[in-house]
């Protein structure tokens, strides 16, 4: 490939950020301020600074030039790394312990393709991650949320999960057998060995591209492949994911998480008004998401029970007469004692009225008159 193209492709892929946040900034931003001020006149709250200075353009402007910035230096690799001699020096980065009881002079030859390797891993996962950053503009884009937070979020991503496929790289090199566990082939067969001796050249591209998709899962195999670093946790404490809420996708657990929220406990305890002014959601959406993370926190994996049975959020609990309640006890797992318990636990908390109330004024376009029916 010419210089001249590699240059051009190199543009081309680093010049969409910058005109995303362009194009966002004086178009879609509007459009959401708008929607802030109804929020606003609706409930009647007169001064809030809370989304104000969410969109200055010296913070987009460096959020940008960052994510920018990166781009530019991984995508040089990509397309120049390999005729620039970065795998014929010893690195330490690339090179790892491996290179420590090799001579620069005699085992170049071993280094290069050591070190080309690791390279290759680590532009996959890069490739990985920039795919999943660009999909997360569009999205965040069509929804009128493309804030700072969303480029400062992608380009640490690069970063993360360029390292942790070096790193699982090493390790398999370091530890052949690691990757028959991946691809959950049986031990100690003959397959195995071939897989073990071979499948570092072939998969680590493959698994380094979904690690850049997918850091998190690639950090917790890690984690739980070697126990000396999971985290111990009380038996006591229920892990409740976010995962647990329906109609949450990966991209909403991303956007949540910029805000703090981590687990359905965050969710179910958030301080919603603020929260409606710093994220692009619906109040119908945000205000369910809260209901049936109540839920979750009250009855755990047992909500799925529940939600055979068409009880969704903590609302639809709380509708639930005392009979009612007692047919669904001979349908689920749950006792009646924990029923009642909780439908009064819900009954008394205020705040589920007034999300509902809140609910209902915000989620209303249209001012219907009540003789409309009758014309």
């Amino acid at each position: 490939m010419e210089f001249a193209t590699k240059i051009a492709l190199l543009i081309s892929f680093v010049m969409f950020i910058p005109i995303s946040a362009a194009c966002y900034f004086y178009s879609r931003n509007t459009q959401r301020i708008t929607a802030i001020k109804r929020y606003l006149e609706i409930l009647k709250i007169k001064k809030i600074d809370l989304f104000q200075h969410q969109h200055p353009k010296v913070s987009l402007s460096v959020a940008v030039f960052f994510i920018t910035f990166l781009s530019a230096c991984f995508w040089g690799l990509i397309l120049f790394g390999a005729d620039s001699g970065i795998t014929k020096t010893p690195n330490y980065l690339l090179g790892g312990a491996f290179i420590i009881a090799l001579d620069a002079c005699k085992d170049a030859t071993q280094i290069h393709q050591y070190q080309s390797g690791a390279l290759l891993t680590f532009n996959m996962a890069f490739m990985g991650a920039y795919l999943w950053g660009i999909q997360n503009i569009t999205r965040r884009y069509s929804m009128n949320d493309l804030i700072p937070a969303a480029y400062y979020n992608i380009g640490t991503r690069m970063i993360y999960a360029g390292i942790l496929a070096l790193v699982f790289f090493h390790f398999s090199k370091s530890s052949p057998d690691m990757l028959s566990t991946v691809l959950v082939t049986t031990p100690g067969t003959e397959q195995t060995e071939t897989i073990a001796s071979n499948g570092t050249n072939l998969l680590m591209p493959i698994i380094a591209f979904l690690i850049g998709m997918f850091p998190q899962r690639g950090l917790r195999w890690l984690t739980l492949k070697f126990s000396i670093f999971s985290q111990q946790q009380d038996p006591t404490v229920r892990e409740l994911p976010l995962e647990m809420i329906e109609g949450i996708s990966m991209y909403d657990r991303v956007r949540l998480q910029e805000l703090g929220i981590d687990s359905c406990y965050d969710l179910a305890n958030m301080d919603y008004i603020p929260y409606l002014f710093k994220s692009p959601y619906t109040p119908r959406t945000l205000i369910n998401w809260i209901l049936q993370a109540k839920l979750c926190t009250y009855f755990g994996e047992q909500v799925k029970d529940l939600r055979e049975h068409g009880i969704q959020t903590a609302w639809q609990l709380k509708k639930f007469d005392e009979s009612a309640l007692k047919e669904l006890v001979k349908t689920t797992s749950l006792t009646e004692d924990t029923l009642l318990k909780v439908k009064n636990q819900i009954t008394d908390d205020k705040e589920i009225e007034r999300l509902m109330e809140v609910q209902l004024k915000l989620s209303q376009y249209w001012n219907k008159q009540p003789d409309e029916d009758e014309k």
